[in-house]
């Protein structure tokens, strides 16, 4: 019989902070060649994807341990990943087609149809049932149903695409020359104002807290109110010390890897935040002479780093997203058996907290179940989902958010 998970009442007071602090752990068995450092790629539902060295690797059990697998083009790992429409897509540097997917978690790879060529796909993009990729000369590519792309380039006076984000019915497009266009469904785009002409060479785009921010390589940043259509330059909290090297966004979370001066030399730090003004550094343990901007990626409840060639041998570190806690002057956590589950746990609370609706999100932040707490036991019934870990989470900011585990 398995024993009852039990969680302590804190209360606090309230330190603007999202989570508590973790510790990052290396998660590098199986992992070779980290003397040419490492990158994370992206995830499908059931899987990690990494490089280390020459070689893509592939983890089933959240970074516990990896396995090589083939390379989408010889000799070529990959730069990046998404999974859509029940493929895992990579994106590669490349003369040939440079969008390849496998339907298999990686034991074998199809150039996609209508993929770009000849160029360095940076990242994707997904928006309004459809996913889009962003180049280093070809512009921006799109599928709908996972079978074909094609380019969306109506408008886009520069090529050079760094990064994509959301603005309402809006989606923007980061350029290197060019700043910041934008576009309601990708049939034409329309070149945003307000940036200097000096600082158009783009280099990070995100949004949160109903803003648009961008930075300019030289360490300009500016923000929109407007879905990205006009924009004004911003001033930076001091969490950006010199400048942002890497803005990743999963669910609501944004992660940012911002650089600093300290000790006599360049620190890098990791920072959180789901509403833009209230950040927490989950640096902690990192060894942040150089992060370097080599993958920030969240999985089943996990943060995940690499480091670069730059700082040969460190690898992949995790952190466990479920230390965290919500700001508030209390915080409750009930006990949850069995926890992992085969089909149903069940939720105790020590203490009444009348009615409370819940939500249990799968990795990618859905709802996929619902209902009521109430004082005594609850059960959420977990049948039939897919192996995995889920988060719980609560209307009630008095509640911590747990993450579960199906077998």
């Amino acid at each position: 019989m398995t024993a009852p998970l039990r969680f302590a009442l804190v209360v606090g007071f309230f330190f603007a902070s999202f989570f508590t602090q973790g510790q990052w752990t290396p998660v590098n068995y199986g992992l070779t060649n980290l003397t040419q450092g490492a990158a994370t790629h992206g995830s499908s539902p059931t899987h990690l994807f990494a490089r280390g060295g020459g070689n893509l690797f592939r983890s089933s059990d959240n970074g516990d341990s990896w396995t090589v697998v083939a390379n989408p083009e010889f000799l070529n790992p990959s730069d990046c990943g998404y999974f859509f429409a029940d493929r895992y897509f990579a994106g590669l540097n490349s003369a040939q087609a440079c969008i390849h997917y496998t339907e298999d978690e990686g034991d074998t790879w199809s150039p996609a149809d209508g993929a770009p060529t000849a160029t360095v796909v940076r990242g994707f993009f997904e928006y309004g049932g459809a996913l889009y990729a962003y180049t280093s000369n070809a512009g921006i590519y799109r599928t709908i149903d996972g079978e074909s792309w094609a380019a969306v380039n109506n408008g886009l006076a520069n090529l050079n695409v760094i990064g994509m984000c959301a603005a309402g019915p809006y989606f923007l497009a980061a350029t290197v020359g060019g700043g910041v266009f934008r576009t309601i469904n990708a049939a034409t785009w329309i070149q945003a104002t307000g940036i200097a002409s000096g600082d158009l060479n783009g280099e990070n785009i995100w949004y949160v807290g109903g803003s648009q921010y961008y930075t300019a390589q030289g360490g300009a940043i500016y923000r929109s109110s407007s879905a990205g259509e006009t924009w004004s330059a911003w001033t930076a909290p001091l969490q950006f010390g010199l400048g942002v090297v890497e803005v990743k966004r999963f669910d609501t979370r944004i992660y940012v890897e911002a650089r600093h001066l300290a000790g006599g030399g360049q620190r890098d730090s990791v920072y959180v935040t789901t509403n833009g003004t209230s950040w927490e550094n989950i640096t902690t343990n990192l060894n942040a002479a150089d992060l370097n901007g080599s993958g920030l990626l969240e999985h089943n409840g996990y943060a995940f780093i690499a480091y670069s060639f730059l700082s040969p041998g460190t690898g992949i570190l995790r952190y466990d997203l479920s230390t965290g806690v919500y700001d508030g002057m209390g915080t409750i956590a009930p006990s949850i058996f069995p926890n992992p589950t085969e089909d149903v746990v069940t939720i105790i609370f020590s203490t009444s907290l009348g009615v409370l609706n819940y939500a249990l999100l799968d990795a990618a932040g859905r709802t996929i179940r619902s209902g009521r707490y109430t004082y005594g036991p609850t059960q959420v019934d977990m049948g039939g989902l897919a192996p995995g870990c889920y988060i719980l989470r609560s209307d009630d900011p008095a509640m911590a958010p747990v993450r579960l585990v199906k077998r």
